[in-house]
């Protein structure tokens, strides 16, 4: 199925979403919300279709979520129809790291009246709500601060959110032209490979109005509204009520067992106490 604006906006909430500055903040921040950021696909063995009939199946029509490769594909479509001038960007993630390593995140590099924005709708957790101007001013976005240094060493454009402990570096970028097959190729390497996360670990992200809903291998957060609750969800009926009402995914019954199932296995090997804290 072609790309299709209106229905692509209705999906995330927008009535309209001219080509201007405020229009870029609006799309990143309601695809955001509206689609959030999953690995289910991964987490159960499979690689993601990255083609455009997939894409919109599974995120638009399906109602489902995805990791950067297939939220910041649909994001790219969005920008192109709506007629931004944009370009892909491929990043090696830090996450705090001095340095990152292969290039396994996709994000957009978009120019508006004559300034570059980072446009990102697919990091997950500590990722910015709306674009980031590509420059080292400390830059407020809700109720974070980011900035964009550049480093001569790397040659790439870092982006960072500050922490107490000061700067944290998310992931870093160049400018090096991306190709079809360079995104096939990260998007293998992140579903298949078990350097990576995604495919022993399942995730959970969505940003809204109301707060940050995150989930971690069987660990639920909810913090919003100066409100914070944490809780453990270890049965499919649960998971399920989960996934449809809090974050809104489409996805149908046999998909949440098969999840539900993998989960029990790594919380069986791993019990909440000694696992990962999101």
């Amino acid at each position: 199925m072609p790309f299709d604006l209106n229905i692509y906006l209705e999906r995330i909430g927008l009535e309209t979403c001219p080509a201007t500055l405020d229009g870029l903040r609006a799309l990143q921040a309601a695809q955001i919300s509206a689609i959030p950021f999953e690995n289910v696909l991964p987490f159960l063995g499979k690689v993601p279709e990255l083609g455009r009939d997939s894409l919109w199946q599974k995120l638009v029509q399906h109602r489902c979520g995805g990791y950067c490769f297939e939220l910041n594909s649909l994001l790219g479509d969005a920008l192109a129809a709506i007629g931004f001038s944009s370009r892909q960007v491929l990043a090696r993630v830090r996450m705090g790291a001095a340095e990152g390593g292969a290039r396994s995140h996709l994000a957009h590099v978009v120019t508006c009246d004559g300034t570059e924005w980072l446009v990102d709708a697919g990091f997950g957790g500590q990722a910015p709500a709306e674009p980031v101007r590509i420059s080292e001013e400390r830059q407020q976005i809700r109720d974070q601060v980011y900035r964009i240094r550049f480093e001569a060493v790397s040659g790439e454009h870092v982006l960072e959110r500050q922490t107490e402990e000061g700067w944290f570096a998310l992931y870093g970028f160049d400018r090096v032209d991306v190709r079809p097959v360079d995104i096939e190729a990260a998007n293998f390497l992140c579903a298949a490979s078990p350097r990576q996360s995604f495919a022993g670990s399942m995730k959970f992200y969505r940003l809204t109005d109301r707060g940050f809903i995150s989930f971690l291998d069987g660990r639920a957060r909810f913090v919003g509204g100066g409100n914070k609750r944490e809780w453990l969800i270890e049965e499919a009926e649960d998971l399920g009520r989960f996934m449809r009402n809090d974050l809104g995914l489409g996805y149908d019954d046999d998909t949440v067992r098969a999840i539900a199932l993998r989960l029990r296995d790594l919380l069986l090997a791993c019990p909440p106490e000694a696992s990962e804290r999101d």
